[in-house]
This record gives structure tokens, C-alpha cells and sequence, in this order.
């Protein structure tokens, strides 16, 4: 079993995936789609085996330290493949690309640099007021991005437990007014968001 999974990380990492290959203007949305469809399954293959490489081998073994350096080393691929992407056309729409090429931008976003996070935030923003893009996602990469660092989120998608193991929400920005800033983009407010995450809602 060890030797399978070392010998398909190792061919994984050093798949070629032709990142100077900018897609060229004339190309369907059908081929973007498929493009992105393959650049998702590529975010989230070993993203799915993490769990089965830390029961395998415990979560501070050699193997694992490995198998999230090629994690990382996948996520600087699949980054520059999104800025080429996104660079060409602009952040893509669903009515464009469907809805999975349109999760597929916003997944790799969330594993990419901080400068690209800040960079192309913006972006999905505009597809978000548009409705062409969720607001969860565009609130999950916010605050995520706030939590990383050490500050408080801004809309309330994010969860933690407490010493008890109860679920709570990470620390939110001026509570008083999520709902203001939550509404602004189209999710719905943070009591019914609460419920249905099965969190207690404490304003203070």
C-alpha cells in the first residue's frame, strides 16, 4: 500500500500540464469547461486522500510531509493555469462555464498565493452582484483569508468548536452588522445560516 500511493504522488507531481499553454481566444466555452473540469479534478484528487495518507502513516510522518509537499507543489500549477485562465477572460460566470468551471475558479483560488487570493477577489465579487457566481464562495475566501491572518471574519461562513467541542463561529467583524454585509452580497442572514450549520448565534 505505501509503495502504491508514494508511486502515484510521485507520478502526480510530475504530470505535465503545459502551463504556458494559454488558451487561445477562438476556443468554445464547451472547452473551457472541460479545461476546468480537469483543473478541478486535479485541486481536489489528493485533497481526498489526505485522510487515508494520515491513517496509513500518522499525520507528522515522513509520508505525509511528502504528500502535502506535492500539494503544495500542485497548487502552484493549477494557480498559474487559473491566472492564464483568468487573464484571458475574466472571472467566468456559470452561465458560462456551468456551475462546476465556475467552482472550479473559485477552488483553486482558495488553495493559491495571498497575492492572487487579493488580486482576483474582486473578480468573483462582480460574478457574485451578478449572480453569476455563489456568495458563499466569495464569503468562504474572505473570511478564510481574514482568519489566516489572525483577523476576524467578515461575513460568518467560518466554523470552529470550542474546548467542550461545541461549534462556534470564528470571531466576526462588527457582529451587529453582518447581516448588513452578508445581505449585500446575496446570502442570507446569519441566524438562518446558524441554524442550519447547527451553531448558536451569539450577537455579543
Amino acid at each position: 500500500m505505501r509503495t502504491i500511493i508514494i508511486v502515484l504522488l510521485a507520478s502526480m507531481y510530475f504530470l505535465p500540464v503545459h502551463s504556458q499553454n494559454v488558451i487561445s481566444q477562438d476556443q468554445s466555452k464547451d472547452s473551457l469547461k472541460t479545461k476546468l473540469k480537469i483543473l478541478f479534478m486535479k485541486d481536489q484528487f489528493f485533497r481526498k486522500m489526505y485522510k487515508d495518507v494520515e491513517e496509513q502513516y500518522g499525520s507528522t510522518s515522513h509520508e505525509t510531509e511528502y504528500f502535502w509537499e506535492v500539494v503544495e507543489k500542485q497548487d502552484q500549477i493549477l494557480e498559474k493555469e487559473l491566472i492564464a485562465i483568468l487573464e484571458q477572460y475574466g472571472w467566468l460566470g456559470i452561465t458560462e462555464v456551468g456551475r462546476l468551471g465556475n467552482t472550479a475558479q473559485w477552488a483553486i483560488l482558495q488553495h493559491a498565493s495571498v497575492a492572487t487570493k487579493q488580486k482576483y477577489a474582486p473578480l468573483l465579487k462582480a460574478s457574485v452582484l451578478e449572480k453569476e457566481s455563489q456568495a458563499q464562495h466569495y464569503a468562504r475566501l474572505i473570511d478564510r483569508m481574514l482568519i489566516n491572518q489572525g483577523e476576524a471574519q467578515r461575513y460568518g461562513s467560518q466554523i470552529t468548536y470550542d474546548d467542550s467541542g461545541n461549534k462556534i463561529f470564528y470571531e466576526i467583524q462588527e457582529p451587529g452588522s453582518v447581516n448588513q454585509r452578508r445581505a449585500a452580497i446575496g446570502l442570507s442572514s446569519i441566524q438562518d445560516f446558524a441554524k442550519k450549520v447547527g451553531v448558536e448565534w451569539k450577537e455579543n
